[in-house]
């Protein structure tokens, strides 16, 4: 029976983690032994492995301490020498570089869902990552955006594959009702890391002209934030403008979408785009960034506009459209979106497994 190690280093349950977990159910369904390793860096179980555990498949959770303890290696080193797995596959950067150095005999399939630039040991841990990349027999891209920049990058193009998101990252149904708002508005919304890369300071810095064209208009941000980044230092006084909300990390950001009237991914990269689809998905108006995978991600989406990156007045311009009375938009649009065959979970699955034999 051929078998699988399916490692994730992560805070939360969240996209990456319901479409790995997916993945899993669909390979034991098919006659592999799966494992489940969870890197986690706060106490107790990883929710990942809790709900592996409820699907009834094998996972343990590996304590992490901090990015330069050794104690997890040490710790992946043992577990994957007692598995003997047929192959490993890894789903984020820190899990990439700790399998690599675990071992070396086993074909190891790196699935790559883009990059953080935030803070300087960021950047070194992305240089050894792209170090380990290079050296890996398959490498799966979320986009053809992020394959052509992981190629750029010196991964050999002939081991590079890409295997788009499914809608298996999204949270299952029931959807909670939406978040009950003000009634004034427009009410817009941002949903992601606040790091560079993902540009909130382009609407940060629009927000005056913004509020001059729609008075009462209301930006709610959703966003973990690291105390000590300094583009946090940047943009705060922005974030304290009257009018915007800066909310920290929602686990479930659909009630947001279905209250918003616009949503916003204003993006200097980005490798595929987890809030664009979410907000996709729901029938929410979006408006993004011509910018890495989310050109594509919009393809077939008449609730979408895209205008150029670092742009104020071309964010404005869209903004006046998106929220215009006659701008697309509703719960069958949502509907018709995310039932494209391109986002069917068992096709994703199986294009992981074809990766899988040509290394097995």
């Amino acid at each position: 029976m051929p078998s699988v190690v399916l490692l994730r280093s992560s805070l939360h349950f969240g996209g990456v983690e319901r479409q790995l977990l997916d993945h899993a159910q669909r390979l034991q369904g098919d006659g592999w032994d799966v494992q489940i390793l969870a890197l986690f860096r706060s106490a107790g179980e990883h929710p990942l492995a809790q709900a592996a555990a409820a699907a009834q498949i094998p996972a343990v959770t590996i304590a992490d301490p901090g990015p330069w303890s050794l104690s997890p290696l040490r710790q992946l080193r043992s577990r994957l020498a007692a598995l003997s797995p047929t192959l490993i596959h890894t789903c984020d950067y820190r899990s990439d570089v700790l399998a690599y150095l675990s071992q070396r005999s086993r074909p190891q399939l790196a699935e790559s869902h883009g990059r953080t630039e935030e803070g300087r040991a960021m950047k070194l841990w992305n240089h050894i990552d792209g170090r380990v990349l290079r050296r890996l027999p398959a490498v799966v891209a979320v986009s053809t955006a992020w394959k052509t920049a992981l190629a750029a990058a010196g991964t050999p193009p002939g081991r590079l594959h890409v295997v788009g998101n499914s809608t298996a990252v999204l949270a299952p149904p029931p959807s909670p009702p939406p978040v009950p708002l003000s009634s004034s508005g427009p009410h817009l919304l941002y949903a992601g890391r606040i790091s560079p890369e993902k540009g909130l300071d382009v609407p940060l810095q629009a927000w005056p002209e913004i509020r001059r064209i729609y008075p009462t208009a209301q930006f709610w941000v959703l966003s973990a934030t690291s105390p000590g980044s300094s583009y946090l230092r940047r943009i705060g006084p922005l974030l304290e403008q009257p009018g915007i909300h800066a909310l920290g990390h929602q686990p479930d950001i659909r009630p947001w979408l279905l209250a918003a009237d616009a949503v916003i991914v204003p993006s200097r990269r980005e490798a595929w785009g987890m809030t664009a689809f979410e907000a996709l998905c729901v029938g929410a108006p979006l408006l993004a960034t011509r910018v890495g995978g989310l050109p594509d991600l919009c393809r077939n989406a008449p609730h979408a506009h895209l205008v150029s990156p670092d742009d104020p007045t071309a964010l404005i311009d869209g903004l006046r459209l998106l929220l215009a009375p006659d701008f697309p938009r509703g719960a069958s649009l949502g509907q018709t979106y995310r039932s494209q065959p391109r986002f069917d979970p068992d096709r994703r699955h199986q294009r992981l497994l074809r990766i899988y034999q040509g290394l097995s």
